[in-house]
């Protein structure tokens, strides 16, 4: 089997390979999952995969390797999202992002289980990220006050549910036709809605700006259209708008202490000095995400 495998990008945490004679996709999950963690994630692509919503399907059987699990895909034919590709990178991609997002959100209130094994945010744990632990003091308390202004909302099937959890164009394998598949549901947790609406933008927004240069009316057509989409297949409610600028801060502390723990922080490159120490600066300073601190500016 090992001749047959090619080793795709698994992010920080996995192992992952294309099986080129069988058409599938390995994945070797981290220590951190266990069979019914990832059980319940593969249920839940497999849901949405029957309820009409472009997935990577997954195959119901898991396996052991080691202390890990594997878990097998169908392997998506197409290409990565390419910001610098104009069929790629357009309003109509955009308003198909918000359409995607829309309707699993829709599907996560019919999905249901009877015993949730996947991380859940609570008030009372609301450390859905899995990171507080390893943050310094500083920005802990960072953290907890961004963390705290959550804690008002009601949660209700309207804004609240299992998500994808690390929905971005990175995540997204485009075909000829220019339809879009959603791969990696690996982090898919019970959070809010807009945990992922903040998240497409973040990644959106950086990757844009670091490729195409920086263009001030990008947040307004990229965050329109997304919300078009989203309203075809979904309601837009008015909480889940207010969350996303703490969401977005809720990234960057996630990412700042996602580079730290995986970066070699002895042998760091200019690029990696420069995103770190950008990072903290806007967390230390609590510098809006884009400067923007009000989205619902772009309905």
């Amino acid at each position: 089997m090992e001749e047959n495998r090619i080793r795709l990008d698994g992010g920080f945490h996995n192992d992952v390979f294309h099986i080129k004679n069988e058409g599938k996709v390995v994945r070797i999950s981290d220590v951190r999952k266990t069979k019914k963690m990832v059980l319940q994630e593969i249920e839940w692509m497999n849901f949405l995969y029957e309820e009409g919503v472009a997935v990577s399907k997954p195959e119901m059987t898991l396996e052991s390797e080691e202390e890990r699990v594997r878990a097998y895909f169908e392997f998506i034919k197409g290409d990565h999202i390419d910001v610098t590709n104009l069929f790629h990178w357009n309003v109509k991609m955009f308003e198909q992002f918000g359409r995607i997002l829309g309707r699993m959100h829709a599907l996560s209130k019919k999905f249901k289980v009877d015993v949730i094994h996947r991380p859940v945010w609570t008030v009372e744990n609301p450390d859905v990220f899995g990171i507080r632990g390893n943050l310094s003091p500083w920005i802990r308390e960072n953290y907890d006050k961004t963390m705290h202004n959550l804690f008002p909302y009601e949660i209700t099937p309207e804004t609240f549910g299992l998500i994808h959890n690390d929905f971005h164009q990175g995540n997204l394998i485009i075909n000829n036709e220019g339809t879009l598949t959603t791969i990696d549901f690996d982090e898919c947790s019970y959070n809010w809605y807009a945990q992922d609406v903040a998240v497409v933008f973040y990644h959106a927004y950086w990757q844009h700006n670091s490729y195409n240069g920086y263009v001030d009316t990008f947040p307004q057509t990229f965050m329109s259209h997304l919300f078009a989409g989203y309203k075809e297949e979904n309601l837009l409610h008015k909480d889940l708008i207010k969350q996303i600028p703490v969401f977005l801060k809720l990234r960057e502390i996630f990412l700042y202490q996602l580079f730290r723990d995986k970066w070699d922080m002895n042998n760091m490159e200019d690029w990696q000095k420069y995103t770190l120490y950008e990072l903290e600066e806007k967390i230390k300073n609590k510098i809006p995400y884009a400067g923007i601190s009000d989205f619902s500016i772009y309905l």
